[in-house]
Parts: structure tokens; sequence; C-alpha cells
């Protein structure tokens, strides 16, 4: 009797909890609650896509044209899209709205998806027993007040979709951006900057100057350096804006080339850093872990004064990888009082110079790069001085100009050692390193959330090869070679390595077994 009570208390405190369960679970599916209790909240929308949304004046609706069969790569993205539009939803108060579209037909699906520039996806599959090829359509249109705004949605985009499908919400709805100012010379116009321009022009309201009249008093100013030196009346402007309180974002280096040599350039821009802590080395910095090019069919050589970085742990840099600098200066701190350096971008421990006024290449760094070479420490490329700043005018004539402002106490600037930060990359796994730029801005600005959501996923996975040969700071040698030894380790560990535990267990199962059966037979 008293076991059947027993039983029966245990089957009741199993049913309550049971019934509890079932009780929050039903609970959360109309409360539509989600807890994120991944690294970041990577998978919560962020406070300020929240407010991208919550600020909108008219409905927005967004239409997701798919394909009705997605293959199986497709599946966890479509499933991170509806789930990203769940949340808008529920951020939007009610004027933010999405529906799926997925046909009737797939040719009337991909004409209708085509006139959004909406374009399609080609993928190989296996299917009735024999290899085909499929076609897939998948992206996203944004409409809010009779203008329209696209976006396609690729495979493994779900470290970027947050901050993409924001930009256009932002962009479509004119939502108000900060205030920036940017000063841009004749080489920033020459250069390939698509998808920097585009990113500059859809997170910030950017003032663009020449610095020949005093700045707009704006929060930061993007300085992208040139070749010549600066005009005394650009910078003094340049000077008064930041003891004024601006901050600000340089990108410089001391070298040009023609493609043939390298030489040192002569611009005053470096002297006026200097009055700031910033001192630029005239040795071109070089790394082991460099860019490489493939020449022919079998041989790739690499490029040592192409230094490719890793970010640091200030959000600056955190999470980014493939950070390529083109012919970079290392950034030297002169020490000036009261001011604070931190360098957020550095070489490898395998680093190396290359030292000027002559630049002196030798072939054999290309072709047989030699580890003992690259013995110098980390070089920092990327840096932080802050503190109090006298003014570069300080002990000149034109401290004697009318509202002329001698020194600020909180200056902060950003420096990175490549001018050409900004340049669209030829080679797609550097693509990313412009967002450098744009993090230094919001980190200065204190838009963090803007920042965690654009680079907080954008680190490499563990298990990519590359990614962990730089980790371990292994010497390439010959990249290639150096990659397929490690693929093949990793094949080998992974064929033998469970057929030994197989082993190993059986044989402890065995020796169990024989020792079980002995004692038996010592007790008969």
């Amino acid at each position: 009797m008293k076991q059947l009570k027993k039983t029966g208390s245990i089957l009741s405190n199993l049913l309550i909890k049971l019934a509890l369960i079932l009780m929050i679970l039903l609970i959360g599916s109309y409360a539509k609650v989600r807890l994120d209790f991944s690294r970041n909240k990577a998978y919560s929308l962020s406070a300020v896509s929240k407010q991208a949304v919550g600020k909108l004046k008219d409905n927005m609706v967004v239409k997701l044209y798919t394909s009705k069969e997605l293959p199986a790569e497709m599946l966890v993205l479509d499933r991170y899209v509806k789930d990203l539009l769940e949340e808008y939803k529920q951020a939007g108060k009610g004027k933010f709205h999405y529906e799926v579209i997925n046909g009737p037909t797939q040719e009337e699906l991909k004409n209708k998806a085509n006139q959004f520039g909406i374009g399609t996806m080609y993928f190989r599959i296996f299917e009735n027993d024999k290899t085909t090829t499929k076609e897939i359509v998948y992206g996203l249109v944004f409409e809010y007040q009779g203008n329209f705004e696209s976006m396609n949605v690729l495979p493994k985009m779900q470290s970027q979709l947050e901050y993409a499908m924001t930009l256009k919400i932002q962009k479509i709805s004119r939502y108000t951006l900060p205030d920036i100012s940017a000063f841009a010379d004749s080489l920033y116009l020459l250069m390939p900057k698509q998808k920097y321009a585009d990113e500059l022009s859809a997170n910030y309201n950017i003032h663009f100057t020449n610095l020949m009249e005093p700045l707009a008093q704006t929060p930061v100013l993007i300085f992208h350096s040139g070749y010549a030196s600066l005009s005394p009346v650009q910078l003094y402007n340049l000077d008064q804006y930041i003891m004024k309180g601006g901050k600000l974002v340089v990108l410089a280096d001391k070298v040009i080339s023609d493609g043939e040599r390298v030489w040192e350039l002569q611009s005053n821009l470096f002297d006026f850093l200097e009055n700031y802590g910033i001192k630029f080395s005239s040795d071109l910095a070089m790394d082991i872990f460099c860019d490489s090019r493939q020449m022919g069919v079998d041989t790739n050589i690499s490029f040592p004064i192409y230094p490719v970085l890793r970010g640091s742990e200030h959000p600056i840099t955190r999470n980014i990888s493939n950070i390529v600098i083109y012919m970079g200066n290392g950034i030297i701190f002169n020490r000036k009082p009261g001011l604070k350096f931190q360098a957020i971008l550095a070489t490898s421990t395998k680093s190396a110079l290359l030292e000027g006024p002559d630049y002196q290449l030798d072939s054999r760094l290309f072709l047989h790069p030699d580890p003992d070479v690259f013995q110098n420490p980390p070089i920092p490329l990327g840096a932080i001085v802050e503190g109090k700043f006298t003014s570069y005018f300080a002990n000149k004539s034109e401290s004697r100009n009318p509202g002329f402002v001698s020194a600020v106490q909180d200056g902060k600037i950003v420096v990175f050692g490549d001018r050409e930060l900004y340049i669209d990359s030829d080679k797609s796994i550097y693509a990313n390193r412009y967002q450098l730029i744009l993090n230094a801005v919001d980190w200065l600005m204190g838009r963090n959330d803007m920042l965690s959501i654009r680079s907080r996923h954008l680190q490499e996975s563990i298990l990519d090869i590359p990614y962990y040969i730089n980790k371990k700071e292994l010497a390439w040698g010959d990249p290639a070679k150096t990659e397929q030894r490690i693929k093949l380790g990793i094949k080998l560990t992974a064929t033998i390595l469970p057929s030994l535990i197989l082993i190993a267990i059986g044989g402890i199962i065995a020796l169990n077994r024989k020792r079980t059966i002995g004692l038996q037979d010592e007790e008969v």
C-alpha cells in the first residue's frame, strides 16, 4: 500500500511539472517571449534597430520573395530571416508588417522579384538520384510611403543581416541620421570605393569639406588624407575643429608608389599630427601573415608589405578578421604629457620592417619568405590617442585670431596607418576592412548598438584554416602547402581517432568482462 502511494505521489508530481511546462510554453507562444543566451546577444534585435522601426510615422511593409522549396543550405538562413522580421514587427508598434510571397509559380515569382532588383541564385542539389541545378529566388523588398528598397539575401549572410536590414529601414524611412564631417581630396575622388561610400551615406548625414572654411561643429570628422600638404588655412580650420571638441578619424601613411618604386611623402600633415602625440614611422610594416597572389597554376607569391591583421579586443576592431593593409606605416606615440595611447590594430609577433628611404625589396620575400626575417614584435597600425590636446598654433601668429581656442581637455583621435583603407578590395575576403572606419566613428559618438550589430559576427569561424594558422601564429612559408598539411592532419585525425576510441572502449569492456568471469569462477 505504501509503495502504491509513493508511486502515485511521484506520478502526481510529474504531471504537475509537465502541466507547468506546458502552461509556460502556451503563455510564451502568445507573449512571443524569446530568450537569447548567445554571446553578445547575437540573436536579439539591438536597440538601434528597435528605435528605427519604433519611430516609423507610417506603415512599412516588407515582402520576402522566396521560392517554395529551398535547398538545405538556405533553411537556417530562412528561419533567421523570418525570426528577425518577427522581432522588427514586435518593435514596430503596429507600423511594421511583413508578408511572404512564394508563388503562384516559380516563373511568376521570379518575374515579380526581378522587377524590384531581386536576383536569382543557382544551387547544385542531388534529386531523383542525380545532381541538378536549382534556381532559387530569395530577397527582401521594403515599401514605405510609395518608395521601395530591395535587398538580395545570400547564403551565410546571417552575420550581417540585421545591420543590412536596419540600414535599409533607416534609408527608406528617412530616419534622422547623425551628422558627421569628412575631408576628401582628389585622391579620395579617384579611388574605387562604392561599398564604403554606400554605407557611409546609409549610416550618417555627411558634410564634405575641403577645410578652406571653418567647419560645422559635428561630433566627428573623417580625415581621408592625400599626398599633398595642407595649406595653412586648412591646418588652422582642422586644428580649431579639434580644439572645439571635434573628434577625428585619420587615415594616413607616409609612402607612395608608382608600381615600380616606393618613396616617402613629405607632407606637413605628419608634423601637425605629432603635435597631438601621433608619429608615423618612415619604415613599412611587414608581416609573415600577408596577402598572397597566385601566379600561374602552382605558384603563390607572398606580399609581406600587405600584412593581413586580426582585430584586437577593442570595440572598434573586435571580431574583424582579414584586415589587409596596403603598404602601411607603423604608428608611434611620442609620449606627450597628458596624453594616453592605445594600440587597437597591430601586426603579429612575426613582423618585420622594410626600412626607408630606399625601401629595397628582396625578391626572396615574395617567393620564399624566411621566417627568421620576421622577428619584430607587433607594429601598431591602428591606435587611439586621447587626453589634453594643445593647439598646433598655440605659439604662432594665428593664436591672435578672434575666437582662437588654445586647448581641449578631452580630445580623441583614432588613426589608421593606411590612407586607402576605404577602397574596394579585389578579394572578397577583405571586403569588410573599411568597416573599421565606421566603427571608429560610432565609437567616438557612443553609438555602441550600431557598432555592435555591424561587427559582432564578422570574426572567422574557429574551424577556418587561415584563421587557425593566424591565431596560432604558425609560419606560413607556402600558404597553400601549410593549409593542405593542416587539412590532411584533420582528415586523418577524424578518420583514425574514432576507430581508436572504439577499439579502446571494446578493450576495456572485454577486460572487465574477463575479470567478472574470473571472479565468478573463483566463487564457484
